[in-house]
């Protein structure tokens, strides 16, 4: 979420996520947008949720998520040609993506899941084809977020039988890494690279969960959990002493940040108690852009679920200057809406993407909206 790219869908007892976030380029950070902003008017056909998205260019960029009901949800592609976006079909039909990442125009991953299994999908530059994961027992697994560092070298992050899962692709195969899971029912919804020997990922469980690999092994770091139900959506890594992490507590919205040393919180922009951040991605340590909606997004103590909500729910877009966070306005859907994951390519060039309604919705349309270095549109 993005598994932007990071929130869990429910089905029955078991809920994937979304979100993943990858930080690409460095430049200047965007003027501050403090009022105003064009209509969403990214409103894409057909039906369907959109869950992360990844900008390779100006002129290319990929979207996944999920279409039909929670409980038959099948995969959903959409790709940008600078123009317009189109839907893309993929194999298998029956899923739910929950991230994408990508190193170039013909090295894109995309991962989740389908039936109880997890999914991985890999695009050449021709075309998608399904990738192998690697087998971890009879129960349910899924994938939240992939990162992709090199065409040899990439991670996707998950659970499954309510622990932990992390996966390794070494240009090769994709191959299961230990990781710690010390929570009851611990999951993952968020993965992030600084470098091969420097990569984040967070979830959480009744508190946050935040772990750090150093290029040896996964280690959990403490992190702050104000709360009982607080957890963690998403991570963006700027730099070995710069990283983001984004979530929701009891209180609303919640933003947490690495400075090299420890993660602290951060006061987010005041916004109503029902409020979570689901995707967060940023290019420089002025310009980090973070998503979600003002509600919608409720969490139980087990793992965090988006459950329907009403036409009250509203998409969210905070921006970090440097400074301070502050809220950015864009104009609300008619039928409200939400936003779930993004990805910042340039000071000019960000993509944020997820549904009108609510991801629960059937009748949900996906949104995407885009960053040109003044307003999102």
């Amino acid at each position: 979420m993005r598994a932007r790219r990071a929130v869990h869908r429910v089905l029955g007892s078991a809920g994937p996520l979304l979100i993943a976030a990858v930080v690409v380029a460095v430049p200047a950070a965007p003027a501050e947008a403090s009022a105003a902003s064009a209509a969403p008017g990214a409103v894409l056909a057909g039906t369907g949720v959109l869950d992360d998205v990844v900008a390779i260019t100006a002129t290319n960029a990929w979207a996944v998520g999920h279409s039909g009901p929670l409980g038959n949800p099948r995969t959903l592609v959409e790709h940008w040609n600078g123009t317009v976006w189109h839907r893309v079909s993929v194999r298998p039909a029956a899923g739910w993506l929950n991230g994408v990442a990508a190193t170039s125009a013909r090295d894109v991953w995309a991962v989740g899941f389908s039936g109880l299994k997890a999914l991985i999908l890999h695009f050449n530059g021709t075309r998608w084809r399904r990738v192998a994961s690697p087998a971890v027992g009879s129960g349910f697994a899924l994938l939240a977020a992939v990162t992709a560092i090199s065409p040899r070298n990439a991670w996707a992050a998950g659970d499954t039988g309510n622990k932990t899962l992390i996966e390794h692709w070494n240009g090769t195969a994709w191959k299961r890494v230990p990781s710690p899971s010390p929570q009851n029912q611990s999951f993952l919804s968020g993965i992030s690279a600084v470098s091969a020997s420097d990569v984040w990922a967070v979830g959480g469980s009744s508190k946050t969960l935040i772990l750090r690999w150093n290029g040896t092994r996964w280690r959990q770091v403490p992190s702050p959990s104000p709360g009982t139900g607080a957890l963690l959506y998403d991570v963006a890594a700027i730099s070995a002493g710069d990283a983001w992490a984004t979530g929701r507590s009891a209180r609303g919205a919640l933003i947490l940040h690495w400075n090299g040393t420890a993660w602290r919180r951060v006061r987010s922009p005041a916004v109503r108690s029902g409020a979570a951040l689901v995707g967060i991605s940023g290019t420089s340590a002025r310009n980090v852009w973070a998503v979600g909606a003002t509600g919608g997004l409720a969490a139980s103590a087990a793992r965090p679920t988006r459950a329907a909500a009403g036409p009250a729910s509203e998409p969210l877009i905070l921006h970090w200057n440097g400074s301070a966070w502050r809220r950015i306005v864009i104009r609300r859907p008619a039928n409200g809406g939400q936003l779930i994951g993004v990805r910042a390519a340039s000071g000019r060039n960000a993509w944020a993407v997820g549904c009108t309604k609510t991801f629960a919705n059937p009748k949900a349309k996906p949104l995407a909206l885009h960053w040109n270095g003044t307003a999102w549109r």
